[in-house]
């Protein structure tokens, strides 16, 4: 059976490269002296097809694995696939959003996320000239049906992922609620490409200004983060707008946030006694 289902989609590949990748006749500009020139950039579909050959090519099996290996040399000599491929999670903001007269609702927020709830209505304005407003804790959006569906999904990933990320920062301790504001920043500059050019100062931390000048008076303290909220979060930010799922931009603030935490610990370290 298995054998059987191997053959049929090599079948199936070899169909698709008819329809869309048809031998084309001799082209001199195509090769000189024995060196491929003036190749064709790779396009999707020919990604695609490559990546099917590939996998072929190493879990094929009777002959599976020496054909997609030839077909894939086929391929080659006629696209350029140097460049790097596009991202293959899409921009959370493409396609096309249609106005309209009537405010639909599209998402809903707890009594205490207004900085979450500002960070989407901000964002979909922004990203799709789509006008929104509240009503009580309801977000509602100036779109036709389908615009509004879309903008449901929208806001619901960019809510929770808000939501998930502030709730892993917020445990660190010292962080406070400037931290958070800046945090919030961070993302939502990153998640639309907003972010600071070089050179350009950071958003200020009032809460740390704070923790300095009462750090002489303080026998100990809890271990707190030093590396400035909205770096952490930009990288984040970036993320959330190629629709990632929430649960692997979580673990990688947690890496981070391990990482700093350790540092600052090595840091406030004595220095050890000499022997």
């Amino acid at each position: 059976m298995a054998v059987e289902q191997q053959h049929g989609v090599l079948s199936l590949l070899d169909a698709v490269e008819k329809a869309d990748f048809p031998v084309a006749p001799g082209d001199p500009e195509r090769h000189s002296g024995g060196v491929k020139a003036n190749l064709k950039p790779a396009n999707s579909k020919a990604r695609a097809l490559l990546k099917k050959l590939l996998a072929l090519a190493e879990r094929g099996i009777d002959g599976e694995k020496t054909s997609a290996q030839r077909k894939i040399r086929r391929l080659k000599a006629r696209f350029d696939f140097s460049a790097p491929a596009p991202a293959e999670t899409p921009d959370l903001f493409s396609g096309r959003f249609t106005r309209s007269a009537t405010a639909r609702p599209i998402y809903s927020f707890g009594p205490n996320e207004f900085e979450v709830a500002n960070a989407v209505k901000w964002a979909i304005e922004s990203a799709t000239k789509i006008q929104c407003l509240y009503r009580d804790r309801e977000l509602l959006a100036e779109a036709n049906s389908a615009t509004a569906r879309r903008l449901e999904e929208i806001a619901l990933h960019i809510a929770s992922s808000f939501r998930a990320l502030l709730d892993k920062f917020s445990a660190v301790g010292g962080v406070g609620a400037d931290d958070r504001g800046v945090f919030v920043m961070g993302l939502y500059d990153g998640m639309m490409s907003e972010t600071r050019s070089a050179g350009q100062p950071l958003p200020s931390r009032p809460g740390l200004a704070k923790r300095q000048r009462g750090r002489k008076r303080a026998v100990s303290r809890a271990a707190s983060l030093h590396v400035h909220p909205y770096t952490l979060a930009v990288g984040l930010g970036k993320q959330i707008r190629f629709s990632a799922p929430v649960e692997e931009i979580a673990a990688e603030l947690e890496v981070a946030l391990r990482k700093c935490l350790a540092q600052e610990h090595a840091d406030s370290s004595p220095p050890a006694s000499p022997t």
